[in-house]
């Protein structure tokens, strides 16, 4: 499979697949967002619509939960070689006046990471799919509406209707 991906940056093409499942994640979320801004069909949804419907959700969820967390292990594992032997901190390696009682290695902040992944995506799930039961809804309006107020934070009296006047004290429409 070619790497179509350019290599401005010395990291760009070991991450290739990585760059091209976030960019296909992305792109299917802005559909998913466009949809749901759409009005809510009056009729109920035929079968076709409900298998297209489901083949997206696990596409998107496929590259959420599997393509994604696993290119970006492979990426810290191969090329930045964030493996077991790299430390961030030692144990006994004094920081900000404390003394750290374990070790922090490099492949477990690869694992923290992925593990945030899994969390920003279930996160991002649960939220699409209230946000999609509740699309077409009227939204609930104030109990009781703020008056409006003027720029310097007073509110703003009702004008009575008056007759709309042309010129101030002229009546020919301000020509003297």
């Amino acid at each position: 499979m070619p790497n179509l991906i350019p290599d401005w940056l010395p990291w760009m093409r070991p991450a290739g697949r990585l760059i091209w499942g976030v960019s296909l994640l992305i792109i299917g979320l802005i559909i998913v967002v466009a949809l749901m801004r759409r009005p809510k069909p009056d009729r109920p949804a035929t079968w076709a619509e409900c298998m297209a419907g489901s083949v997206g959700v696990f596409a998107l969820m496929t590259l959420a939960f599997a393509v994604v967390p696993h290119e970006w292990i492979t990426f810290a594992d191969k090329y930045l070689q964030w493996g077991t032997t790299k430390f961030l901190v030692h144990s006994g390696q004094e920081i900000l006046f404390f003394k750290f009682p374990f070790d922090i290695n490099y492949k477990a902040i690869s694992d923290i990471i992925a593990t945030g992944i899994y969390i920003v995506g279930f996160g991002a799930a649960l939220a699409l799919f209230s946000m999609w039961q509740k699309r077409g809804q009227e939204k609930p309006e104030a109990a009781e509406a703020k008056p409006r107020t003027s720029r310097f934070g007073r509110p703003l009296r009702r004008r009575a209707a008056e007759p709309a006047t042309v010129g101030a004290g002229s009546t020919n429409g301000g020509d003297a």
